[in-house]
């Protein structure tokens, strides 16, 4: 009787949170658009420390629902899961928002430039939204495939018919791979080396993998992310690749380090050289102690 009145006040605390998640996702967007719809610096000011005060809010709300969707006795996580897409992707916009404000500084120039570039800037952010949704999925299907490999490897004998953890752990990678794509597309988003209309053609086919990946007859697109053209941008490496590239351009551009082996071979003979002097002053000191010892034997009365 004490877990189910504990789980029915939960529930109750999930329910409530949920709701001021919609309720604070509406009054961000309310101010979201006065913030673009203000005439002056002052007030575009105020509006954004608005801005800033409800993201806070409902970052806090997120960690709160971060918790309930690790707890294996909540049953239904899809609302937790569709409230944490839903701040996430309000928290890409307020970056957007920010990264702004910081740049044209409240100027008029500026406050003149923002309303002309607001619908290119929608646009923008519209896929942005989208693409930050993808990546939350993403996530949330390799932490449950994560689960299934550890649950798998607990029980350490496979069940006729069910996935084998090789099997998960190469969804994984998969999924690793569209993450990193997904990852690269925000990036050209954000530099505008790519127009959202370019990657919203591909809208239907990343849709597609993250609904129906599982599926009996689920069919891979390997071309999915072709006519975006990444595979021509220098940025299409993983990390290491591209810090690789990048020390190699600054080795080009630096003048030739002095080789290990030659280093190494001045080291040896500075070494040899040490060598060669104490064992000269070892040898003079010997010959010395002879010369000393023969002299006091030649004083010494026969």
């Amino acid at each position: 009787a004490a877990t189910m009145g504990t789980t029915r006040k939960l529930q109750s605390e999930i329910d409530r949170t949920l709701k001021k998640v919609q309720e604070g996702v509406e009054l961000f967007d309310e101010i979201w658009n006065k913030v673009y719809s203000a005439t002056n610096a002052n007030q575009k000011e105020k509006y954004e420390a608005d801005l800033k005060k409800e993201i806070k809010k409902l970052q806090r709300y997120r960690d709160d629902i971060k918790t309930w969707i690790a707890k294996s006795d909540i049953k239904d996580k899809r609302p937790l899961t569709d409230a944490r897409k839903a701040i996430e992707a309000e928290m890409e916009r307020f970056k957007v928002c920010e990264k702004e404000f910081k740049t044209k500084a409240f100027s008029k120039e500026g406050l003149g430039q923002a309303r002309k570039e607001d619908p290119k800037e929608a646009e923008r952010n519209k896929t942005r939204k989208w693409l930050t949704q993808a990546l939350s999925t993403l996530q949330d299907q390799i932490d449950a495939f994560e689960a299934e490999i550890e649950s798998i490897s607990a029980k350490g004998k496979k069940v006729k018919g069910a996935k084998t953890v090789e099997e998960f752990e190469g969804w994984v990678e998969k999924h690793r791979t569209h993450e990193r794509r997904v990852e690269q597309i925000l990036r050209m988003i954000d530099n505008e080396t790519l127009a959202p209309d370019q990657v919203n053609a591909i809208q239907d086919q990343l849709e597609y993998y993250l609904d129906s990946n599982q599926d009996p007859d689920f069919c891979e697109d390997e071309g999915l992310y072709d006519e975006l053209g990444l595979d021509d941008l220098p940025e299409d490496k993983d990390e290491d690749d591209a810090t690789s590239e990048a020390t190699e351009e600054a080795r080009r551009d630096d003048p030739p380090p002095q080789p290990a082996t030659e280093r190494e071979r001045k080291k040896k003979e500075k070494e040899d050289a040490k060598k060669e002097k104490d064992a000269a002053k070892k040898a003079a000191k010997e010959k010395e102690a002879l010369t000393a010892a023969a002299a006091k034997a030649a004083a010494k009365p026969a």
